[in-house]
């Protein structure tokens, strides 16, 4: 492993970023200094053909049962203690929209969105009471942009429930983590480079298994 100062900024919280050359599959990230932000280089990143073509791949269907189970523990642990009905948006929800079908099974009126498989924009125009955005952070590029777009589409006391593995603390645990070898994963975050997302937003963090779920909460008008 090979780490260094970089001059780059964090994006997620400004701070200064040292560079870490991952030999093993020929990347290069900038981890933050500060807040543990880890992000691919934008020339690592896949193309838009090649990042489509791969999820195609995925068997992500209705019929999967690993797939479903692990929606079902993410709604036990992210969503339902916080939210138990209303609207609610899947934020990234991929070729087959199946934690669309399962908020529906459970009395949520859902919409979907994704940029690749439902790229209607009319959702953004929405608001809603909860938004669910499972494996897609690690894939953002911009992470402040959505966050602040997310928030905007929540209503007062909406829940945002976010599944994303979080970054191991040490580099050389993070250069051998099973989690940054997919080709599309390009953001990595850290408990702290959460909260960081989230510093001039009205939301708060109500929850986090110090793993993968993250949970927001938009904070109510006092008024």
């Amino acid at each position: 492993m090979n780490a260094k100062n970089s001059s780059s900024k964090c994006i997620v919280c400004n701070g200064t970023t040292r560079t870490l050359h991952d030999d093993q599959i020929d990347a290069v990230y900038h981890a933050c200094n500060h807040c543990g932000f880890t992000r691919k280089r934008p020339s690592d990143h896949p193309g838009y053909e090649e990042e489509k073509a791969l999820y195609d791949n995925h068997e992500n269907t209705i019929d999967n049962a690993g797939y479903v189970r692990m929606f079902e523990d993410f709604l036990q642990a992210a969503v339902f203690p916080f939210v138990q009905g209303g609207s609610a948006l899947d934020f990234g929800s991929g070729p087959g929209p199946v934690l669309q079908e399962l908020l529906r099974r459970h009395g949520f009126k859902t919409d979907c969105y994704d940029p690749f498989f439902a790229p209607d924009g009319a959702v953004f125009q929405k608001r809603f009471d909860l938004i669910t955005s499972t494996e897609v952070f690690e894939h953002l590029t911009d992470p402040i942009f959505e966050i602040e777009r997310l928030s905007k589409m929540l209503k007062e006391g909406g829940i945002l429930s976010v599944m994303t593995s979080l970054r191991p603390e040490e580099d050389e645990e993070f250069l051998t983590w099973w989690y940054r070898r997919d080709k599309t994963h390009i953001a990595f975050f850290t408990e702290k480079a959460m909260q960081a997302l989230i510093e001039t937003l009205p939301l708060t963090i109500v929850y986090t298994d110090s793993k993968k779920y993250t949970v927001f909460q938009k904070e109510r008008d006092p008024s």
